[in-house]
Formats: C-alpha cells, structure tokens, sequence
C-alpha cells in the first residue's frame, strides 16, 4: 500500500510539474473532421491586414511568453552572457473574424479554439498579409536578419488568435555587473523586449498564469532533473516586468523585461585561491618561532611566500575585466601583500634587536607570533563587513563552513 501510495504522489508532482511548464497557445482543440486540403492557402489569399487596427480603441494586447532552455557562458569582461531562448508572442487579431467566417471556421472568443493553419512569418509579414506587431529584444547584439520578424513560424486559430514562436541562441548585453564582492558575488542578467509601435497600439503583457508558474519553477534540465547550473554560477530566481516610457517623439511604449538572478559558485575561489593564501601566510609568518640567528634562511621564506602571492594575483586577473574599482578578493591579496612583506621587515629589524640583546628571540618575534595572526584576521573580519555588511558576512561565513 505504501509504495503504491508513493506512486500516486509521484504521479501527481510529475503532472504538476510539467504542466506548471507548459506555455503559448495550451487551450485549444483540433478539429473532429477533415477540412479543404485548400482551406489554409484560401485563409493565406484572403489576408490582408498589414497595419495595426487603428479603429480599435483599445490596444492590441501581446502576451509574451519567454523562457530559457540554456545558458552556456557569461563573459564578465565584454558584459555579455549567451543563451538558447524560447520566445511565444500571442495576440488576437479581430479583423481575422470575417475570414474566418467565411469559410464558417470561427469560433467565439472564450470557447475552446482549434488550430487552423501555419505560416512563415517571412511571407506572411514580408507580403503584408499580417500585421507584425515588431516586437524585438532591445539588448541583443547580434541581431538577426529582419526578414527573421522575430519569428521561426506563425498559426492561427479558430478565434483569431495568432501564436508566433521564436528558438534562438542570442548574446545579450547586461549592464549590470558589480563585481565588488567577487568571488562571492550576485549578478543579474536580462532580457528586454519592446516594440516598435506605441502602447496605445501594442501592449506587451506576460501570459499567466504561465510565466508565474515558469518564474517559480526555475529553469529546468529534463537531461539533469534539476535546475539548470552555469559554468561557475547557478541559478537562484527569475523574474519579470512591464514598464512604461516616453520616447524622444513623446509617445507612451511598454516594454517587457525578464531576470535571472545569478550566484557565482565560490568553491574554486574558496579551496584553491583564499585558503591557499592563508596557508601562504601562515608560513611567512610561521619565521617569527625561528632562532634570530637564521636571518637569510626567515628572509628567503618570506620572500618565496610573496612571490607566491603574485603568482596567484596572475591567476585570478585572468577571470575578471580591468576594473576601476577594488574587489573583495584583490583587497585580500593586497593585505596578504601588506603582512607577507611587513614579515619580512620585522624579520630584519628583529635581527638588529637581537644582536643587540643576544637573546634567541627578541622582544619583536614574540609579539609578532601573537599579534600578527590576531591582526590579520580582525582586518579581514572587517573587510568581510565592509564588503557585505555584518548579516552578509556571518551567513558567507556559515555557507563556508558548511
């Protein structure tokens, strides 16, 4: 009984899940009887509705479905990430009813539609049979060909709805990159779509309850069964809007934008960068439990440890644009720098001392076995708050730990 009652639930969240991801056009029938082998090139000749319809005193309204089935790498240093989009815009076309009446294939908007017919968007908007609503992503950089219409196909129903879908791989522009706590780092990506006609003529508006239901679900990987991961980074929320603007000619447009927040993976940081460099510094420091008299051997330690650290300042330059500014990492490495270098200092002026004194370890060593590491890490413990705030700094600490 229970392992059949673990079934039914099983059945259950997998039905929940994949129809929680369905999108576009999903409320419609096919038709119970054969139509004219002619009808869709009879429907394709009697087209002819170019121009947005400007006897409606409402706008046309443009449900938008996005979503993203991969994304394969984001180039911090050019501001771009690459993906494999899946966009659906749907909208009803009033002006198909008596058309469609003609051939006595209507039915009433809020009854079931049926599928009619596909066309390509490259005659059917080219040649002015449909009105293309030009809607295009506002950020992408490698722009495809216009006689493209955003579209790879478009059908119609029978209530007048018409369903174009777009699946492409785009590079997109973002923004909005901060890399001030890298590696430990929050960045947002984005996609923007607008259109080309004013709102009072086309509105964008996401279709739900579908895009709610993909923001929540995540992006995800039917070969993984799990959310989708980036190299480096993993998905934590998406999310999306509308907004208003007035362009330079005055006019009201809406735009649409989708985000996809994104965390940067830090165990590579973690593991291979900042514990090393503690390490590092736990053995330049380690010269101040030597006997004084070894001064070349304390000296030439310190030294290996910092021309260590300028190795691992080359590795890290490699993942990160020139920036202007200091990250949270190039702050660590520079005080690793600053104490790697003071122990160093303190060695030989320790020597003067204890050539002075003729004791084994002079009055410097022994505050530098304490001092120093209390020091270090108190600086680093508030580097850690002045770069992500005491709340911050205490759950990186834990999520480090764990």
């Amino acid at each position: 009984m229970i392992k059949h009652f673990k079934l039914i639930v099983f059945a259950f969240f997998l039905y929940f899940q994949l129809s929680g991801l369905s999108f576009a056009i999903n409320y419609y029938k096919y038709p119970t009887k054969n139509f004219d082998a002619n009808i869709c090139k009879l429907i394709y000749e009697d087209l002819n509705i170019p121009h947005p319809n400007y006897d409606s005193e409402d706008p046309m309204v443009v449900k938008v479905d996005f979503y993203i089935d991969k994304i394969f790498k984001i180039e911090a240093e050019k501001g771009t990430w690459e993906g494999q989009v899946n966009l659906w815009l749907t909208w009803n076309e009033p002006r198909l009813k008596k058309i469609l009446e003609k051939y006595n294939l209507y039915t009433e908007i809020g009854k079931k539609p049926f599928y009619l017919c596909s066309f390509d968007p490259s005659n059917s908007f080219s040649n002015f049979k449909l009105f293309d609503p030009s809607i295009d992503f506002f950020n992408r950089i490698d722009k495809p060909e216009v006689e493209n219409h955003m579209a790879d196909w478009v059908d119609i129903f029978s209530d007048g709805t018409i369903d174009q879908r777009l699946k492409d791989t785009a590079t997109f522009h973002t923004t909005d990159f901060d890399f001030r706590k890298f590696p430990f780092d929050k960045q947002k990506l984005f996609v923007e779509l607008w259109s080309e006609y004013p709102s009072f003529l086309v509105e964008l508006e996401p279709n739900e309850p579908y895009m709610a239901a993909y923001a929540q679900s995540g992006i995800y990987d039917p070969v993984e069964n799990s959310k989708m991961s980036i190299d480096g980074w993993k998905v934590e929320r998406l999310s999306y809007e509308t907004y208003e603007y007035l362009e330079n000619d005055g006019l009201p447009y809406k735009g649409f934008l989708f985000y996809i927040d994104i965390e940067r993976l830090t165990s590579y940081y973690v593991y291979k960068i900042i514990l090393p460099i503690i390490f590092i510094l736990c053995i330049s420091w380690s010269v101040f439990w030597v006997r004084g008299s070894q001064l070349e051997a304390k000296v030439n330690v310190t030294i290996v440890c910092l021309l260590s650290l300028i190795a691992y300042n080359f590795i890290i330059d490699e993942d990160l644009p020139k920036l202007s500014y200091l990250t949270f990492l190039d702050s660590f490495i520079l005080m690793s720098y600053f104490y790697t270098g003071i122990a160093t200092i303190l060695c030989v002026y320790s020597f003067v001392r204890k050539l002075k004194s003729r004791k084994n370890l002079s009055k410097i060593d022994l505050y530098a076995q304490k001092w120093g590491p209390i020091s270090y890490f108190l600086f680093l413990f508030i580097m850690l708050i002045y770069f992500y705030n005491l709340d911050g700094t205490l759950s990186l600490l834990a999520s480090i730990v764990s």
